[in-house]
């Protein structure tokens, strides 16, 4: 494992930021098995109250936090195991886009599935953290890599598309029966994952200038969709800025 780690850098780069961030929480009194809802809000996770009314940067932030020990295991796992073939099969730069491409969107439509359920159920808001959106946006981008494999591939080098798709429903399965698991981030990631991995597969035959400046596009594009839904998700959330001088005078006094 560790001579793989040293080959695949910018996997190994993740799973250490997302061990470092832990371990920095734990040194600074957060518990490493239950953390507080206080703990997770200060330290940035992803909170559509707090979200919505100035701390855009939460959305970022909260996929590099875990709740727990366990979580982080769970995901450091999948992200090794995952992160590996998709840093080789994409290489890096287009895996660091559509890693940080999935955990984003994942993160949006968590605040989204937020506004809904407050709206129409009064359910409570939920507080979401966790690289589990990037980590099932690289399932998805693997799914695609499996059913369109890249021309120039070995045959041992290849997926089989039926063991991916059985872990992502055994992945959704646990998802609806277990409470506490941000499902919306998981779909948001892998719906993202799997359409940028769609563009990579369907511009391999194209030129290099050609297949490089619509990759380019399709980010700028994504980027530019998510600036926007953000932007109105904002403006709907507008109501939610009285809660806000509440929630954080409770978390500075309880710091």
């Amino acid at each position: 494992m560790i001579s793989t780690l040293k080959i695949w850098k910018l996997t190994s780069l993740l799973l250490l930021i997302n061990v470092t961030v832990f371990v920095m929480e734990s040194l600074s009194g957060v518990s490493i098995l239950n953390p507080t809802v206080k703990d997770l809000l200060i330290w940035g996770a992803n909170y559509a109250p707090l979200t919505l009314t100035g701390d855009a940067w939460r959305l970022f932030t909260s996929m590099f936090l875990h709740v727990g020990m366990i979580h982080l295991a769970v995901n450091c796992w999948a992200l090794y195991l995952w992160g590996i073939y998709t840093e080789f099969y994409y290489g890096r730069r287009y895996y660091l886009a559509l890693y940080f491409s999935a955990g984003l969107m994942g993160s949006v439509l968590s605040v989204i599935h937020n506004l809904i359920n407050a709206t129409y159920s009064n359910a409570s808001f939920i507080v979401s953290a966790g690289a589990s959106g990037a980590i099932m946006g690289l399932g998805g981008a693997l799914i695609v890599a499996a059913w369109r494999p890249r021309t120039n591939l070995h045959p041992e080098q290849t997926l089989t598309l039926k063991p991916l798709l059985v872990i992502m429903a055994i992945n959704f399965a646990l998802g609806f029966s277990v409470p506490g698991i941000d499902n919306a981030a998981h779909i948001g990631g892998i719906i993202t994952g799997a359409l940028l991995a769609l563009v990579f597969s369907l511009t391999e035959k194209s030129s290099d200038a050609k297949r490089k400046t619509l990759r380019i596009v399709t980010f700028i594009v994504l980027a530019m969709s998510v600036v926007f839904l953000f932007h109105q998700l904002e403006i709907i959330g507008a109501d939610l800025q009285p809660y806000r001088a509440d929630i954080l005078s409770q978390l500075a006094s309880q710091h």
